[in-house]
């Protein structure tokens, strides 16, 4: 996927200038509740916008660039580059689902996706770190995830659409934890208006994974 960092324009009006944030949609997002046009509390206006097609997927055109393993977190994390198409989701004969991501982006819409859809098998197995879906089986395994995925349903998808919102705004501090490690973080005034107030990733076998959420 071809994602151009937002841009921010003047526009010309009667009274102040309206500041405008462009921003590329997901390709696994839902249109009609997670990108919709909305305003910022500083006033500046959100607008979404299809991105240039590249090549088709299950959920529409998508272009990332494929992770090495010199690839720094920075990169891992990156828009507004090119290089070899990567499918984020794709459905085999079998009944299978291949899941893939290698930006925060990309997990924080699987993860999406599976609560939306209650599909959790695929996420669980594909897009936890190791040392994660460990911790989970010890609690009981993805039936567990589930349950309390299910449990924590609206908590979470308010954290995750907030943050998907903010991910190039002031509103979400990114920060490399380590030398595999990215964390998204609410600023601290938005703490105490959501339950979660960080989410956590590592890149494991050739892709991004979820650590957690905090």
């Amino acid at each position: 996927m071809r994602c151009a960092l937002p841009i921010l324009v003047a526009v010309a009006a009667a009274c102040a200038p309206e500041r405008v944030e462009y921003r590329d949609r997901n390709p696994l997002s839902d249109r009609a509740k997670d990108e919709v046009d909305h305003t910022l509390p500083d006033g500046t206006r959100v607008v979404y916008r299809d991105p240039r097609p590249v090549t088709a997927g299950k959920f529409g055109a998508t272009e990332v660039v494929a992770p090495t393993d010199q690839a720094s977190v920075q990169g891992v994390g990156a828009t507004g580059v090119s290089g070899p198409a990567l499918e984020l989701r794709i459905e085999h004969p079998d009944g299978t689902v291949e899941l893939r991501a290698i930006t925060p982006a990309q997990v924080i819409a699987h993860l999406q996706h599976a609560i939306r859809n209650r599909e959790y098998p695929p996420f669980y197995s594909q897009m936890l770190t190791r040392e994660a879906r460990k911790e989970w089986e010890a609690r009981g395994g993805e039936p567990a995830f589930a349950a309390w995925m299910d449990e924590q349903r609206s908590a979470v998808m308010e954290f995750l659409n907030r943050t998907s919102y903010g991910m190039f705004s002031s509103d979400v501090i990114t920060r490399a934890t380590g030398p595999k490690t990215i964390e998204l973080q609410l600023t601290p005034q938005l703490h105490g208006q959501f339950m979660f107030n960080a989410i956590e990733f590592e890149r494991q076998q050739g892709g991004l994974k979820l650590r957690g959420l905090r």
